[in-house]
């Protein structure tokens, strides 16, 4: 029996979909993949409800069973028989234990340049959604955000646009069929005026639970130009932060933040950075309602001056300035490499406290997989020492160990990269590796991202692919 266990709404699925001079999407065939965790240690049957921009059903698709604590993933075009092709729509996920889920918006493996996006199931929709991070021809980027209606029944639903200075300066509405999703296109919308970065509310006028993802991408002229990010709108904020991951002048990648404040007064942030052992204090300039703010750690002139010459990977806690009921906030993290190899970048949502748990599960971690690797970054919300377990499931092919770890307030946040990991050294799984990682802190709370991409450094044998190979997601809490 299925239950809706938070189903999963996935937003903007493709299937080659040829899309050159489209508007909404970048030039060329856009596939995805989807890759379902089954977070309980009983096996369950997933069903995926293939939606087309109407509503109606495009394929009912039984995926089988996923074994307790593991996962499977489709890779649309060749995995799921029946889907129309092409095929531009949304889905939902059932399942009848508990799940996650992550969405990979790419062109088709192999492509060269590369260009990949992540995105996570939607298990908790709601009326009201945020976007941080918007453009229309700012600097060769624009963005999209595909808006999935989770309500049987139609609903209008409102893109309300603030700029820079967190004026409201665009809206948009449009009718969404129930369980149908639509693009909000911001670089064909005229109303925008090109060359800047704007933030955004979706909100539906009869209650309906909304799914948001958004991308936002350059011009994908050379691999250079490739980055192709993906992010999940946010539902609510609050007025403490916890970001995970955050990188300066590590291996050429920089982190950016993007904090946009979702409460009805303007308020100040403290981010506080924490790197090897150190912290460092941020405090931002006022934030109006609506208004988006945030520093590109790549340009010292927008850090804090004691962290010049500071590098390396970290993370950071961002709080309001002064809390009360009408402020609270939401933010993003970028993390992109702007030289050589150019091309890579990646965006994901900040957590709040109440997103953090003692159970932390990585759906798809790989080592030497096709010429990609994992990585994965925790960081606890919880105060003291934290200790820790993270175990590799069994896969293809098989690599079951765990490694521990811990957590201090000097150091809050750790990371290992896959083939790193002691069983991988080991010769567990040396390479070929693709499974699930279970991170456990009892007692504690703690989040978590893991992150992939081609490594032509760590695995020669599919030879040097180019452009943004690069995805992050979100630990699925537990």
């Amino acid at each position: 029996m299925k239950k809706s266990l938070g189903v999963l709404a996935l937003v903007a699925v493709m299937l080659a979909v040829t899309v050159a001079g489209a508007g909404a999407f970048p030039a060329g065939d856009w596939v995805s993949g989807v890759t379902v965790a089954n977070l309980s240690a009983t096996d369950t049957g997933v069903w995926i409800s293939f939606r087309n921009p109407d509503g109606t059903e495009a394929l009912g698709f039984d995926g089988g069973t996923i074994f307790g604590n593991s996962a499977k993933t489709w890779y649309l075009p060749s995995h799921v028989p029946g889907l129309p092709d092409p095929f531009l729509g949304s889905a939902i996920v059932e399942a009848e234990q508990p799940i996650a889920a992550t969405v990979n918006t790419q062109l088709p493996s192999g492509s060269n340049p590369m260009r990949v996006g992540t995105s996570v199931g939607e298990s908790t929709p709601s009326p009201t959604m945020y976007a941080t991070q918007l453009m229309r021809e700012y600097s060769g980027w624009n963005s999209y955000c595909a808006v999935q209606n989770t309500g049987v029944d139609a609903a209008s639903v409102t893109a309300y646009y603030y700029n820079a200075a967190g004026a409201e300066v665009d809206t948009d509405t449009q009718s969404i069929p129930g369980s149908a999703s639509y693009i909000f296109d911001q670089s064909i919308d005229t109303e925008l005026t090109a060359g800047q970065q704007y933030s955004a509310k979706f909100v539906s006028d009869v209650d309906h639970p909304l799914a948001v993802v958004c991308n936002f991408y350059n011009s994908g002229a050379s691999a250079d130009t490739s980055q192709f990010h993906s992010y999940n709108g946010m539902a609510q904020g609050a007025e403490v932060l916890y970001v995970p991951r955050v990188v300066k002048d590590y291996y050429d990648y920089q982190s950016g933040l993007k904090v946009q404040n979702v409460g009805t007064e303007a308020l100040t942030v403290e981010v506080v950075y924490s790197f090897g052992g150190n912290t460092y204090t941020q405090t931002s300039t006022s934030i109006g309602a609506g208004q988006s703010w945030g520093p590109y750690m790549g340009d010292e002139g927008q850090l804090p001056g004691s962290m010049a010459g500071v590098t390396g990977s970290g993370s950071a806690v961002i709080s309001v300035v002064s809390p009360n009921a009408n402020k609270a906030i939401i933010a993003t993290v970028n993390e992109d490499n702007r030289v050589d190899p150019a091309g890579r970048g990646v965006t994901y949502r900040a957590a709040l406290g109440a997103d953090a748990s003692e159970t932390l599960i990585f759906p798809q971690v790989v080592s030497e997989y096709y010429g990609y690797s994992s990585g994965i970054q925790i960081a606890k919300t919880s105060a003291g020492t934290v200790s820790c377990t993270a175990c590799y499931s069994a896969a293809g092919p098989v690599a079951a160990f765990c490694d521990n770890f811990q957590l201090t307030d000097l150091n809050p946040s750790w990371q290992q990269f896959a083939p790193n990991a002691s069983g991988m050294l080991a010769g567990v799984a040396n390479d070929d590796y693709n499974g699930a990682v279970t991170v456990s802190c009892p007692g504690s709370s703690v989040i978590g991202i893991s992150n992939l991409s081609f490594r032509f450094d760590r695995d020669t044998r599919y030879g040097n692919l180019l452009g943004d190979s690069f995805t992050t997601a979100r630990g699925i809490n537990n």
